[in-house]
């Protein structure tokens, strides 16, 4: 049994990205719990806009909920804003069917303009070659409010073999 629990790991690799973006310690004054509240709605709804955007096969949907500066680190590979826009509209153009379920959704609230959502994901994605790939994994989002706006600024998620999980 580990010493350090699976949330505390993932708040604790999470804190250095986040102290980068300038996502902690921004400034503003203490969140109230109503405001916390809000924002962790707001936030969850944006990750459920997600996963329609994926099961919709939408690359363009997919793309608007991310910042320019976005980056991705799935399953130890590291991907740019624009590998993932171009990436997207290939990939997204080669499925036939794509169906995602989440479970485990938690959203923190970090700041007035940051946050995580966390979920496990189980994919089943039908190539239009007839390719069938079954996978599942942690994922997390780190959020930021521009403007008024949620955003992704970067991602984090690990496949592994349907049948290992």
């Amino acid at each position: 049994m580990s010493i350090i629990s699976r949330q505390t790991s993932v708040s604790i690799f999470l804190l250095i990205p986040l102290a980068l973006f300038g996502c902690l310690g921004d400034g503003a004054e203490p969140m109230t719990e109503d405001q916390r509240h809000e924002i962790e709605r707001t936030v969850e709804a944006r990750t459920w806009e997600f996963h329609a955007a994926d099961t919709s096969r939408s690359a363009e949907n997919v793309v608007d909920l991310l910042w320019p500066e976005f980056t991705l680190l799935a399953d130890g590979a590291r991907s740019t804003y624009s590998d993932v826009a171009t990436g997207s509209v290939a990939f997204m153009s080669e499925v036939e069917i794509f169906e995602t379920v989440w479970t485990e959704l938690e959203v923190i609230a970090l700041s007035s303009t940051s946050a995580i959502s966390s979920f496990i994901f189980k994919d089943r994605i039908v190539m239009k070659s007839g390719e069938v790939v079954e996978s599942w994994g942690p994922n997390t989002f780190v959020w930021l409010k521009r403007s008024a706006e949620w955003r992704i600024i970067h991602t984090d998620a690990d496949h592994y073999p349907l049948s290992g999980g």
